[in-house]
């Protein structure tokens, strides 16, 4: 059985944002299939299962990685962590290599930048960046149908669609693997939220935002909105899992959290109509998404809406969490259509606040909701979606140009280096001007 090695650069563990949920996920679906799986990650905060090893490796050691991936026979990154290793490294990787492309970090890249330093030569950063990880995989992951056309003429431009690809079938070349939802239903063993968190309730009405705040999420809207709620309803609580990531090194503060925050200080809701949690522990969401009435999620830039995942969002399907979303991704439309879902226009706080006033003043029961989405719930269990993986590591192979695009990786090699420099220098002024807004300084 081929031996999987899976590389994130999130932590794994009780506490996971989105990219470290799908490696964890994907690793433990595919060993039930029988293959051994690894999952090296710099954050090991967990040692694994029977199935899957959870190891560490430093940036800062080449080597604590080199013996992993020597010890695979296929091996698997999103692309910037890929790109990341090859640098690292100093040459391709040898092993088959699947490039995991289900979300594009390129263009929140992009809107963070946008946010702190625009003159900073950002796109080229990204676009070399893209050519390496691009130049070495052998399979191709995506997770919508939109995606696929994105990725697919990002791949012509890298030169990775020619005579020799073309001719492949192309499910042996790039397949559709969504995020997916646990196989088993969510679990409570008691109250989490009503009656705990101070100043909710046991009555209250709990609007669950079941993520942190982005530079491409829309708080703001939220405040207008839950403004206008509160003036017809004052059970209503709204909690989210997070401000900001856990770790300041991986994800940065962001500024629409400072200035929703300040929003809320100004308006005297802290502690009163606004809780935020640190961060709910993975394992344990799915009392907060059962305890919960409504789940939101909001974002406004249509160029990351369109290929976005949302990871929050399939929480609220996995527990059949009525939701209000915007509009824009493959997943609110699914969910609109389910029932499950009223998806309302980017920036419109009526729309959002009719949208969960409906929801509270005509509640649905859960098991109805359930029935509405089990169709969807079954194609997107991740014991489903991993099947193009493992059909890979049933017949693990090298592209067919393989030969020919890893010897471009070499040449970008040592522009990599000066891409790093710059990229430590962008890091460090862009984390000074988010830290900037919540008091405090990075460096």
């Amino acid at each position: 059985m081929s031996r999987l090695l899976i590389i994130t650069h999130e932590h794994i563990g009780p506490r996971m944002a989105g990219p470290g949920i799908r490696a964890w996920e994907i690793a433990r679906a595919v060993a039930q299939h029988g293959f051994p799986v690894t999952l090296a990650t710099p954050h090991p905060g967990i040692s694994g299962t029977d199935q899957v090893k959870v190891v560490g490796f430093s940036w800062d050691d080449p080597q604590s990685l080199e013996t992993w991936i020597r010890d695979s026979d296929v091996v698997m990154a999103v692309g910037p962590v890929l790109s990341r290793i090859i640098h690292w490294l100093g040459r391709p990787l040898d092993p088959p290599t699947i490039v995991d492309l289900y979300y594009v970090p390129e263009i929140e890249m992009a809107m963070i930048q946008a946010m702190t330093d625009p003159s900073f030569p950002i796109v080229d950063l990204l676009i070399a960046e893209t050519l390496v990880y691009l130049s070495n995989g052998d399979f191709f992951l995506c997770a919508t149908e939109r995606q696929l056309d994105f990725w697919m003429g990002v791949l012509w431009m890298a030169g990775r669609l020619n005579p020799r690809t073309l001719l492949l079938d192309p499910e042996r070349w790039f397949a559709r693997v969504p995020m997916g939802i646990p196989d088993d239903p969510p679990r409570s063993d008691g109250p989490v939220l009503k009656g705990v968190v101070p100043g909710v309730g046991p009555q209250d009405k709990v609007v669950l935002w079941m993520g942190g705040i982005w530079e491409w999420t829309d708080p703001l809207t939220l405040a207008a909105a839950l403004e206008r709620v509160l003036s017809q309803r004052q059970d209503v609580r709204l909690v989210f899992g997070a401000l900001q990531h856990y770790d300041p090194q991986v994800v940065p503060p962001m500024s629409k959290a400072a200035r929703f925050l300040e929003r809320c200080r100004e308006a005297g809701w802290l502690g009163r109509f606004v809780f935020f949690l640190d961060w709910v522990p993975y394992e344990r969401r799915g009392a907060y998404l059962l305890e919960a009435d409504v789940g939101i999620s909001l974002h406004e830039n249509p160029w990351e809406s369109r290929y976005a995942i949302r990871a929050r969002s399939l929480d609220y399907l996995w527990a059949s969490l009525p939701c209000v979303l915007s509009a824009g991704d493959e997943l609110a439309d699914l969910l609109a259509a389910s029932g499950l879902a009223r998806v309302i226009p980017p920036r419109d706080p009526i729309a959002v606040a009719d949208a969960l006033l409906a929801w509270l003043n005509d509640p649905l029961p859960r098991a109805e909701l359930a029935a509405r989405t089990s169709a969807l719930r079954e194609t997107l269990r991740w014991s489903s979606v991993v099947r193009p993986i493992v059909e890979f590591l049933q017949q693990p192979r090298m592209a067919p140009d393989a030969s020919v695009a890893r010897s471009r990786v070499y040449a970008l090699i040592p522009l990599r280096w000066e891409i790093d420099r710059l990229r430590s220098r962008w890091i460090v002024r862009a984390l000074n001007r988010l830290y900037g807004l919540f008091g405090k300084r990075f460096l």
